[in-house]
């Protein structure tokens, strides 16, 4: 039915199109250029009122919106958006997948794929691609198969268990899951391990060269590295019974639901993400290797935080080799700030992530489990070979954990003012809001600064 704005609209139009015939020079009315954008309008709402329409749209356009790729090298890939007379490869069905994985992080610079650096993710999607489980269409960039890791491990660690998920289109062994399997939020929680040499436990002796800048503070200054004659000397040392009760009393304090901002940098007190689970801390009986006495601590929590382990294994040795009482840990757990550092990477390992909530519901539904238990006989032969023997190889040959300590020694008193006889936390250790933020420029010094000190008092 035409309305009369309808006729009269028309009416309109070839009035212009008499006033103005075909190619001329005439200067457009501002009636023309009206019912033009009228028109143009009028089209533009119904150009993609269909799925094809969109389709073809987003084909067309493909280019424009690739605004983060260099627009040269995607010309270049499509041929200018033409055909390319290149045979592609067949399409291959993928499957969303649960790939089990262990690494030696010696050499890495952590699991997590980042620009112009040596990672654990970065070398296993190029694994895939080489082995035709990844096309060579997504070899440029992980996030089209969905790479996606369970658990991050910082630079130098390493991990007997870990999974990443993605979608594959072939591979011997895998778990098959479900297409919305997302390994990092379907993990309930991690299972970490610490390797430690029983000598750190030993009580800091007093040099002729120390300094004590706080009364009754067991913490000293300037310490040399040192020599062969004394490592040979540490290594003898046998923890007792009554300080390894008194390192199992103090990682037990660490269970529960705690306030961890003093176990990671750049984080308030007031920040609910720093409340974490810690579901049980176990330490072992000591082993001896190559004439070193060690003992294996193993830590269950439902998430970490940023050096928040090393931190935690940090603050027991340093209870323990000065007899401060566990009491003082409670008192991390408060609003106040105080400085604690970081144990050496060396010794940290991921034992494997847990899956216990997806596993029951795919148990029910009789489909597969993820179970790192059906090779735990391959996981420990790959640990001792490969992880094991390089953390008790490079402490044997570069002294890690007694350089750490020495590098802790020659701190003043002040910052570690917490470690006294009644293991409260004094004014003095306490770091206040302005200083916060050269706390946190140090605390973000990677360990070469400090083997790199120790170098030099080789030297």
């Amino acid at each position: 039915m035409t309305t009369p704005t309808d006729k009269l609209m028309k009416e309109s139009i070839n009035a212009v199109q008499i006033a103005i015939p075909s190619g001329s020079t005439e200067e457009v009315t501002p009636l023309k250029r009206e019912i033009d954008n009228s028109e143009n309008l009028h089209h533009s709402k119904k150009r993609f009122t269909t799925a094809k329409d969109r389709r073809e749209h987003r084909h067309r356009n493909f280019i424009n919106r690739k605004g983060n790729r260099d627009d040269k090298e995607l010309l270049e890939s499509k041929g200018d958006g033409k055909d390319s007379n290149e045979p592609k490869e067949p399409r291959m069905p993928k499957k969303k997948v649960a790939v089990l994985v262990g690494f030696c992080g010696t050499g890495y610079q952590g699991m997590q794929i980042n620009h112009n650096a040596k990672t654990i993710e970065d070398d296993l999607f190029k694994a895939f691609v080489a082995a035709g489980a990844v096309s060579k269409d997504n070899s440029d960039d992980p996030k089209k198969v969905s790479l996606m890791r369970a658990a991050r491990t910082d630079k130098g660690v390493h991990a007997a268990g870990n999974l990443i998920s993605l979608k594959i289109s072939l591979l011997l062994r895998y778990v098959k899951v479900i297409r919305s399997f997302h390994a990092k939020t379907l993990c309930d929680s991690r299972i970490y391990e610490y390797l430690l040499p029983t000598y750190v436990f030993m009580p800091p002796e007093q040099k002729s060269n120390s300094v004590v800048s706080n009364e009754n503070v067991n913490v000293f200054t300037d310490f040399p590295l040192a020599t062969t004659e004394e490592m040979i000397e540490k290594r003898k040392y046998r923890i007792s019974q009554e300080t390894l009760e008194y390192v199992r009393q103090g990682f037990k304090a660490y269970e529960g639901t705690h306030n961890y901002h003093n176990f990671t940098i750049g984080r308030n007190p007031q920040e609910k993400s720093c409340n974490r689970y810690i579901v049980n801390f176990q330490v072992g009986d000591p082993k001896m290797i190559n004439d070193t006495e060690w003992i294996s601590l193993k830590v269950h929590g439902q998430s970490f935080m940023l050096h928040q382990i090393r931190k935690m294994v940090s603050l027991i040795i340093m209870i323990v080799r000065t007899r401060t009482p566990t009491s003082l840990i409670a008192n991390t757990f408060t609003q106040v700030k105080i400085n604690i550092p970081k144990a050496p990477a060396l010794g940290l390992l991921l034992e494997r992530p847990v899956f216990n909530s997806y596993n029951r519901k795919s148990k029910d539904q009789g489909k597969e489990v993820i179970d790192y238990d059906i090779y735990q006989g391959q996981i420990d032969k790959f640990k001792d070979r490969f992880i094991y023997s390089k953390i008790f190889e490079e402490e044997l040959a570069e002294n890690t954990f007694q350089n750490w300590l020495n590098a802790i020694d020659q701190h003043t008193g002040r910052d570690y003012g917490y470690l006294n006889p009644e293991g409260v936390i004094p004014e003095s250790a306490i770091v206040k809001h302005g200083e916060r933020q050269k706390y946190y420029n140090d605390q973000a010094d990677d360990d070469e600064s400090v083997q790199a000190k120790n170098d030099q008092l080789n030297d």
